[in-house]
């Protein structure tokens, strides 16, 4: 089937015919077939690379075409980015394209969002429509990519989106786009949706195992295809292996590179204030045309990174599974090192569909005829295995996450804050029409943990009920905008109540409070043979900084994990450096900055609990805590940073060179600043004062 066949607006055929797109492929006929074009419900279950993009922007066209909206739910930020960008293109025919990915609290939301496609994380969806549902009132397509992950920690989300969107608007259509999955009936069933099941791949996708030793293979492979113009991409199961594996590639294939990849290598360089010996080794590996990819990446190195592959720069990747299930990075070669990863119960054999959303990645369309994944085990045995479980076996089937009790007490709450849900019944029968709800029923074991949950909501003060009615109290009301834990705002006004009587506000002890939160787990673990160290040299020697009594009986089994993880933050809002961080305590810059966002959510959350409980004191230290957190300065540059352009390196310039304050910034001339931050930046901060 042609394009131009399509029953659309010529402007929209313009559009895909300017990006090469001529003819369906047959997923893509399929799902025409299914009644994407009137409005029926569908999931599309195919491989990697097979158009499923394209399906949910046919859905979307029919909408905008009758002045209808559409929202495009992600699982991650990246992904967002991914594709507001692909969807930008509809701007020139007159569309407004918007993307929502921050702050999370709904109370904020004012200003109504002016959109006819809407991108957006799961979390920040589900965060607008509990305080602004009308907002969606002409929303006609809810577009849930990569569905798949309802069988993960994000999954719930998703659950209680598409369950939310069908009970206040019964007549949006949803269309859930997944990698291959062993139950895709079961979520199109719970939809009320046709299925769309199919291995179809543009590019032909042939699966080995090979036996041999890793590197060595690793390295034959690898320059086979780069010499037959291809590109790889190589999976391990860690980030420290992720980057001696890059290394060791590095310096034994001598590939042709582009001279362009120095100013690359730069790049990377600068994506700190002051690089990191991970930055380096980054730096290094990609002028030899080589490049790691792991969680530890700040998000400017990722985007250079995947950016100079797309284009060709860099040839191989070597990347832990997070790429995987991440933005749209083809290559000729995937090669998979590792089918094992690390666990609590050890090392342990990773999901088949893992390894399928990693040998997915093998193939470029519109330049390999053929894409090729292999995985190398160490023995026929293990070979013989790997090809029955990974290669010929069956995708595991998929399962809801929504009844576990930390994740079902959050949407609970929300629910009854809402509006949502006013009364026990009415509950009970939402989460009854969930996913959890479809594959698992609502029986007297749920009934209770509902009823259970209800219980400490209101020993909590965050939700009162009559004989009828279920109501939120101004503070339930408050967590809930918050989108955190209720656990957490239980855990936080216990603290803060004692600190707030005690008139104790320390780093440390404040940002041991906010580590109490589930949203920071998992916590930096102190090993067993550390313990008694960190207790007798370091918790013990500033316990008078602390609100917890460490000999008291409250004292949980957490707390040295906590308080570790607490001495972190501190160091950073002590103004140590990203390397320092990295060494003392194994965190990678990428990780921290992912910790730091949800901590510096975390103070203003505790922030804004202490402002409607009126602890004025709890509630100013939290927020001189929280720009801390987000600069990682100590108080006395508090001021400076308040100033656009200035950051923690430029105010501790200033400050230490009698700079203080921004009185002083006004006063000093041009001159004087210059010669500190550089001229440039002192016309500019100039300029902001004036």
């Amino acid at each position: 089937m042609l394009i131009s066949e399509l029953p659309l607006n010529k402007k929209f055929i313009d559009v895909f015919r300017e990006e090469g797109i001529t003819e369906l492929y047959p997923p893509q006929k399929d799902s025409i077939k299914s009644g994407i074009l009137e409005g029926k419900n569908l999931i599309l279950s195919t491989t990697t690379a097979s158009g499923k993009t394209l399906i949910a922007e046919l859905a979307i066209i029919k909408a905008l075409e009758s002045g209808n909206k559409a929202v495009y739910i992600v699982p991650l930020k990246a992904l967002a980015y991914e594709k507001f960008s692909e969807f930008k293109k509809y701007e020139k025919l007159g569309f407004k394209i918007k993307l929502e990915v921050g702050d999370l609290d709904s109370s904020k939301y004012h200003r109504r969002i002016d959109f006819d496609i809407l991108v957006a994380t799961a979390e920040k969806c589900d965060s607008i429509l509990r305080s602004r549902p009308e907002w969606f009132q002409n929303v006609k397509v809810l577009v849930l990519d990569e569905v798949h992950l309802i069988a993960t920690d994000r999954g719930p989300v998703y659950e209680i989106l598409a369950a939310k969107f069908k009970k206040l608007f019964p007549d949006i259509q949803i269309l859930g786009l997944s990698a291959t999955i062993g139950n895709p009936d079961e979520l199109a069933e719970w939809l009320n949706a046709n299925l769309v099941k199919s291995e179809w791949r543009p590019v032909e996708l042939k699966e080995y195992a090979i036996v041999g030793k890793a590197l060595k293979k690793i390295g034959n492979l690898t320059n086979d295809s780069i010499s037959a113009g291809g590109q790889v991409l190589i999976f391990v199961n860690s980030r420290r292996s992720s980057e001696s594996l890059a290394n060791e590639l590095g310096s034994k294939l001598k590939l042709n590179v582009d001279k362009k990849l120095e100013k690359i290598s730069d790049e990377i360089l600068d994506s700190l204030s002051s690089a990191t010996e991970q930055c380096k080794k980054l730096a290094n590996c990609v002028k030899s045309g080589i490049a790691f990819h792991h969680a530890g990446l700040v998000n400017k190195q990722r985007t250079l990174v995947e950016d100079s592959f797309r284009n060709g720069l860099i040839k191989v990747i070597v990347a832990t599974p997070t790429l995987a299930a991440g933005v749209n990075l083809p290559s000729r070669l995937v090669i998979v090192r590792d089918l094992k990863r690390y666990t609590s119960d050890g090392h342990q054999y990773i999901p088949v569909i893992e390894y399928k959303q990693m040998s997915g990645r093998a193939g470029r369309p519109k330049y390999d005829s053929n894409g090729e994944s292999i995985i190398i085990a160490k023995t026929e045995s293990e070979k013989e295995f790997i090809e029955e479980k990974y290669i010929n076996g069956e995708v595991e089937p998929i399962y809801s996450l929504l009844g576990v009790e930390p994740v079902l007490r959050f949407h609970i709450l929300a629910s009854i804050a809402s509006g949502f849900t006013r009364t026990l019944d009415s509950l009970i029968e939402f989460f009854g029409s969930t996913f959890f709800g479809y594959q698992y029923g609502v029986d007297e074991k749920f009934h209770d943990l509902i009823q259970k949950i209800i219980s400490e909501l209101r020993e909590w003060k965050f939700i009162v009920a009559n004989d009828r009615f279920l109501l939120a109290t101004p503070v339930g009301n408050r967590v809930s905008e918050l989108y955190i834990d209720p656990l957490t705002a239980y855990n936080y006004i216990t603290l803060l109540t004692i600190a707030e009587s005690k008139n104790k506000f320390t780093s440390i002890g404040l940002l041991e409070i906010l580590s109490e939160a589930t949203e920071i787990r998992p916590l930096l673990r102190v090993k067993s043979s550390d313990e008694s160290n960190v207790w007798e040299e370091d918790a013990f020697s500033i316990e008078d900084q602390l609100l917890r009594d460490l000999t008291g009986f409250e004292l949980d089994w957490e707390f040295l994990n906590r308080f570790k993880t607490a001495r972190m933050f501190e160091d950073w809002t002590n103004e140590k450096t990203e390397q320092h961080i990295l060494d003392r305590y194994g965190v990678a810059p990428g990780q921290l900055n992912h910790k730091l966002e949800i901590m510096e959510w975390l103070s203003y959350s505790a922030s804004e609990l202490s402002n409607i409980l009126k602890f004025k004191n709890s509630y100013n230290e939290l927020k001189k805590l929280e720009i801390r957190i987000k600069y990682g300065i100590k108080n006395e540059l508090i001021p400076l940073v308040q100033i656009k352009g200035i950051g923690r390196v430029r105010a501790r310039k200033l400050y230490n060179s009698g700079i203080k304050t921004p009185a002083d910034l006004k006063k000093a001339s041009v001159e004087r600043i210059s010669k500190i931050i550089g001229i440039k930046t002192a016309e500019k901060i100039k300029l902001e004062l004036s």
